[in-house]
């Protein structure tokens, strides 16, 4: 799914319009019909009071629509209008005229005096649109303030909560909603950290916008989405054997953390890799033999990953980094290593804590490589941000000026690729945030990697079944309890839901 800017989006209302055609005022129409069409079906909006709070704008309008459909369906509505604009839009005239045909709805202005806000009732929001381009004020602002005071009730923003500007991060009040039903496609601003407490749930309405505009329209953002992934996804032929998937040389592991090596090996198998070879220290050699069976072992040293011990071979995919330690001969064998590898590998955790520290590996690094970093480890590796839209601009910049991909860990991961290309991920929680997750992470990329995806596609699979294995294991563990080797366990369930 492409992600637009605001005035992509309005752009694709007026293609929308003019190609249909269709009329504004119908255009409306069908977006609080497809409002509506959700709402019925939630049962815990059933039998409460209804408080929809409008705008003088088209947001505003779309409120007004909203409120004439369900009173039609004998839901008790209550409707507050908020001149702020000098003039209302022409659709919203129109709906306010069709709404005031009925004798029973309440209608009330808003001057000067903010209404009591009645007690377990379902606030929707529909005062402010995608139009916002600086901080709310005066009488507006205070109605935000009151209605997130509100207490024991369910607020639902129409399209974008009030106040939150479509493509950047928080400039002053806005409402906080308890879900967003956003038309057509979700907004840029909804991916920031900084924007959480107002976008913490949302769920997308087709309200019917021409899909030829979008169809021909080149945006570099993209949804990682079931769709976008299952044409990524290989179907395996019958004669195919396990050399026809690759081989992967995972290398990780230190004394006191071979346990990455274990994580990430198993998760290059569940990936789907023909073979895999475990290159950890002696110390963990015995580890990888009794918990995993299908795996061969390498010694890369007595501790740690030393110089001379790596045998490269052109065929393989190398995953490196998990556990790694930074001991100085690892350091030395993580350059040499560097410099034998021709093809893209893929580089997370301590080996890129290595590299953050000996900033002139990274334009070794060989083309399309993928890098894992965390938060703190991207920050390390290329310098701090204000905030996360400017740190997701320096991704960007980082990937295009050293031509690689790279995987910004976190909720919605970011992946940018050399090419300008950006994709926002929407599968995984919170429980994700647990020791290991990032090593299972970078096994998966690794064993795509082998089984001969390119390193764009590969990271784009790999984070999305990733995030989707995250979110299948916590059907059956707890935000707390979830582990990363729960994670693996379900691999194979996420490969199964993507393919049916």
């Amino acid at each position: 799914m492409k992600l637009l800017t605001a005035q992509q989006i309005r752009n694709w209302d007026k293609y929308t319009i003019d190609n249909e055609p269709i009329s504004s005022i119908a255009l409306m129409e069908k977006a609080a019909q497809s409002f509506i069409d959700w709402f019925v079906h939630e049962n815990d909006y059933q039998n409460k009071p209804i408080e929809i709070y409008c705008g003088n704008g088209n947001n505003g309008g779309d409120g007004l629509a909203i409120a004439r459909l369900l009173i039609e369906q004998y839901y008790d509505v209550k409707v507050y209008i908020l001149r702020f604009a000098k003039e209302d839009s022409t659709d919203f005239d129109i709906n306010l005229g069709r709404l005031l045909k009925f004798d029973a709805i309440s209608v009330q202005f808003i001057h000067d005096i903010i209404p009591e806000i009645q007690k377990n009732c379902i606030i929707i929001d529909a005062l402010l649109g995608t139009g916002v381009s600086k901080p709310v004020d005066g009488l507006l602002a205070t109605l935000i303030k009151t209605l997130n005071k509100a207490i024991g009730n369910i607020t639902i923003s129409v399209d974008i909560p009030s106040g939150l500007p479509a493509d950047e991060i928080f400039l002053g009040d806005a409402i906080c909603p308890s879900i967003i039903f956003t038309f057509q496609v979700p907004k840029l601003s909804f991916f920031y950290p900084e924007n959480e407490e107002f976008c913490s749930k949302w769920i997308v309405g087709d309200i019917g916008l021409d899909w030829r505009y979008i169809s021909e329209l080149s945006s570099n953002k993209v949804l990682i989405d079931k769709d976008l992934c299952k044409d990524i996804y290989k179907f395996r032929k019958r004669f195919q054997h396990k050399g026809d998937f690759g081989h992967v040389v995972f290398i990780a592991g230190s004394d006191g953390k071979i346990g990455a090596a274990v994580l990430g090996t198993m998760a290059v198998l569940r990936s789907g890799a023909g073979l895999v070879t475990s290159m950890v220290p002696a110390i963990g050699a015995e580890v990888i033999y009794e918990s995993i069976p299908e795996a061969m072992v390498k010694l890369s040293g007595k501790t740690c990953f030393n110089v001379g011990h790596f045998d490269y071979d052109s065929k393989n995919s190398v995953g490196c980094g998990p556990g790694l330690g930074t001991d100085e001969k690892t350091i030395a064998a993580l350059e040499e290593l560097i410099d034998k590898v021709e093809n893209p590998i893929v580089l997370d955790a301590d080996a890129l804590n290595i590299i953050a520290s000996e900033k002139h590996l990274l334009t070794k690094i060989p083309k399309n490589s993928i890098l894992t970093p965390h938060p703190k480890e991207f920050e390390r590796l290329f310098g701090k941000s204000e905030n996360s839209l400017l740190m997701f601009e320096l991704q960007s910049e980082m990937s295009r000026k050293y031509q690689l991909i790279i995987i910004l860990k976190g909720a919605h991961t970011r992946i940018t690729s050399p090419n300008g290309k950006i994709y926002i991920n929407n599968t995984g929680n919170v429980g994700m945030a647990t020791a290991g997750s990032g090593d299972v992470l970078t096994g998966i990329v690794t064993g795509l990697l082998a089984q001969k995806y390119v390193p764009e596609k590969a990271a784009v699979l790999g984070v999305y079944l990733h995030g989707l294995a995250g979110d299948l294991a916590l059907r059956k563990q707890s935000l707390e309890s979830l582990l990363a080797s729960d994670i693996i366990a379900n691999i194979g369930n996420a490969y199964k839901y993507l393919t049916t």
